[in-house]
């Protein structure tokens, strides 16, 4: 269980184009650390003995806040962590805002995870996007992060200006050098009241369509896969104020935005298998991991109904498998 807290916008030394927390998160204010721990125990009673807990500070950029700030928070949650109820901490934070100095304290207070919002790892994308780092920045803090024993996540967002499929390939390379523990792929949204909302209108920038982001996304989802990287989040997480009308302007937002890039995945394992056949089959069987049902499936039964009209089959079912790995189809014999 992750145990959320919201800061939008705290600390945030720059505006970037695509940036509206408030928006985005459906919090407008940043929570007070007295309200912390009335959260926490209520979170702790819903959960079962034994289950790992962690607490997480979301938006703003939470290594830029002032060290007393940074205590004054932290300091919250100490007695949790002392008592064994908390597993551990995580903060997101940007990539010129580490060093030394700031992570002996969040060392100090039992911070574990730190996640950098890298976003890209092209010059040029992010100086249209307003960052104010630089790639070596993130290179530099994953660095830090590695050599003094922090786990690290990497927020990417493909589809910024200036970006493209084949300069979001290259920063996926460069993200896997860096050996993170994780990532987040977030396309890139033109959000109400953002930098973004005027290039959009002015006809100075055009978000990717729904498609070719989940072709962006899905190429880097394998690669990071196949790297032994976790992908743990794509898409924006929908909430009420998200997807409320006229907050999402343009740009590819969906709220099983994952679901159709592992479906996407899965309708091409599926399709290879039948395309090897050498024999007319009237129904196919495949053998998934349960957790792969639904993507297999597709929105709307989209797979379904694709494969029957390209193959002619009658029927398609699936038999589900633990020991299956992810991602995968395998097509069996009746």
């Amino acid at each position: 269980m992750i145990i959320p807290f919201f800061i939008p916008h705290s600390g945030c030394p720059h505006q970037c184009v695509f940036c509206n927390q408030k928006k985005i998160t459906g919090k407008q204010t940043p929570v007070e650390p007295s309200a912390i721990p009335q959260k926490i125990s209520e979170y702790l009673r819903t959960t079962k003995s034994g289950e790992p807990v962690e607490v997480a500070f979301y938006g703003g950029t939470f290594t830029a806040l002032l060290p007393e700030q940074q205590r004054a928070y932290l300091s919250q949650i100490q007695p949790h962590v002392q008592s064994g109820r908390i597993k551990h901490i995580r903060v997101s934070t940007r990539p010129d805002c580490i060093d030394l100095d700031i992570l002996a304290l969040l060392k100090e207070h039992h911070v574990l995870v730190v996640e950098l919002g890298a976003q890209s790892m092209n010059d040029e994308v992010l100086a249209r996007a307003g960052r104010g780092h630089t790639a070596a920045d993130t290179v530099h803090a994953a660095c830090l992060l590695r050599e003094q024993g922090f786990q690290t996540g990497i927020q990417l967002m493909p589809g910024l200006p200036g970006d493209s499929a084949d300069t979001l390939q290259r920063t996926v390379d460069s993200v896997i050098k860096l050996k993170p523990e994780f990532v987040r792929l977030y396309p890139a949204l033109v959000i109400k009241e953002t930098p973004l909302e005027e290039l959009y209108w002015k006809g100075l920038y055009e978000p990717m369509t729904l498609d070719q982001a989940v072709a962006v996304c899905r190429a880097a989802y394998m690669k990071f896969e196949q790297a032994g990287i976790n992908v743990i989040r794509m898409g924006l997480q929908p909430t009420e104020e998200l997807e409320r009308p006229g907050t999402i302007l343009a740009g590819p937002y969906h709220p099983a935005f994952r679901q159709l890039v592992e479906s996407s995945i899965l309708l091409d394992a599926m399709r290879s298998q039948l395309e090897a056949r050498s024999s007319k089959m009237e129904s196919a069987v495949f053998r998934i991991h349960p957790r792969d049902k639904s993507a297999a499936i597709g929105q709307g039964r989209g797979n379904i109904i694709l494969l029957k009209e390209e193959f002619r089959l009658t029927a398609i079912r699936f038999v589900e498998d633990q020991k299956a790995c992810r991602m995968t189809a395998f097509l069996q014999e009746e």
